[in-house]
């Protein structure tokens, strides 16, 4: 199961024969199937990636410390010991 990024609802899967046109909660950018979608209808989606994210990642420009997916907008990586982004 996916995380919620701190959304109250649960999410479900939506396979590739529906049709979406809405904007992902975490990036913003419009989603396609598949996708997550709040099971109360809420308007709240999230692409399949961007759902997967994982929590935290070592990345090559950010050598020094791992960096954190933030839980709550925007949901973005950032070091928690220096604040880079």
């Amino acid at each position: 199961e996916p995380l919620n990024y701190g959304h109250r609802h649960p999410l479900l899967l939506l396979n590739e024969d529906q049709l979406i046109v809405a904007r992902c909660s975490r990036c913003g950018e419009e989603v396609s199937t598949p996708c997550f979608s709040c099971a109360q209808n809420c308007g709240f989606y999230l692409h399949k990636v961007c759902a997967e994210a994982p929590l935290e990642l070592n990345h090559p420009f950010h050598h020094n410390h791992p960096l954190v997916l933030m839980q709550n907008a925007p949901y973005i990586y950032i070091c928690t010991f220096c604040g880079q982004i």
